[in-house]
């Protein structure tokens, strides 16, 4: 094990995981940066320790299992007397790593495609490569305002900013802001998107009716021009960041539940 700057560089054999993809040790030593670094982990010198060493253990010994006592002298600093059966600090520690390797994945590390686990039982990790994740990209057009009122000129903005913002969380999705609509482009014109670039496009308007809202908002199909869906809500007059929120989650709904996605 050679150590450069506190980032173990491992050796040049991989765990054997049939014929699922393998990291390299490279991505291992990258990817365990990335923990170390983050706030679960920064402050615990031990369990960065623990990591370091069971992820240099299980790639250079391949499949030997990593024993208690082992860790417990090396990681833990025991003596040769130590005792696993009368002192539980590496049982104890384990169940610590475990738990905060599940807060990073659910969190800042949601979207790592190398995810290193410790399987409840075992201080040897394994390391998992994610399949690489498929995005599809949707243009949100800024809606128009065919009412009146130049006031509800703001109201149009901020829905388009809070659609943005919950699409922008839909996972496998990416989002296109098409710029080149505006008021002053036709309504029709704004489907002109490239072909390519985007597979659907969300646009909508908003009309007055009788002193109340009616939104409209419809899904496309960039490349044929095809109407997926069209949704109508007519929200209570209130607060106006609240209809845009209830609007949004809405629209994202009908979105993921229409085309599955994840």
């Amino acid at each position: 094990m050679i150590e450069y700057n506190g980032s173990v560089i491992l050796s040049g054999h991989s765990l054997s995981r049939g014929e699922s993809p393998m990291p390299s040790d490279n991505d291992v030593a990258v990817q365990i940066d990335k923990i170390l670094e983050s706030r679960w982990f920064s402050r615990s010198e031990r369990l960065c320790r623990f990591i370091r060493f069971s992820a240099n253990h299980a790639l250079s010994r391949g499949a030997d299992r990593l024993k208690e006592y082992l860790v417990g002298v090396e990681v833990f600093d025991r003596g040769p007397t130590y005792d696993p059966r009368v002192d539980p600090i590496v049982r104890v520690e384990a169940r610590r790593l475990r738990a905060k390797l599940k807060a990073y994945y659910a969190s800042a590390g949601r979207d790592d495609q190398l995810r290193i686990e410790f399987p409840k039982g075992s201080y040897s990790p394994v390391f998992r490569l994610r399949p690489s994740r498929q995005y599809a990209a949707i243009a949100v057009s800024p809606f128009m305002n065919f009412t009146n009122s130049t006031s509800n000129e703001s109201f149009c903005e901020g829905l388009t900013e809070e659609l943005i913002h919950h699409m922008a969380q839909v996972p496998g999705l990416q989002v296109v802001v098409d710029h080149r609509a505006s008021p002053g482009v036709g309504y029709g014109e704004n489907l002109q998107l490239p072909r390519g670039v985007t597979k659907w496009n969300l646009r909508g308007s908003i009309r007055g009716a009788q002193g109340s809202l009616r939104i409209i908002v419809q899904l496309i199909e960039t490349a044929s021009g095809a109407y997926i869906w069209s949704e109508t809500y007519e929200p209570a007059i209130g607060d106006i960041l609240s209809v845009q929120e209830d609007i949004a989650d809405a629209v994202v709904a009908r979105f993921q539940s229409t085309l599955e996605l994840p």
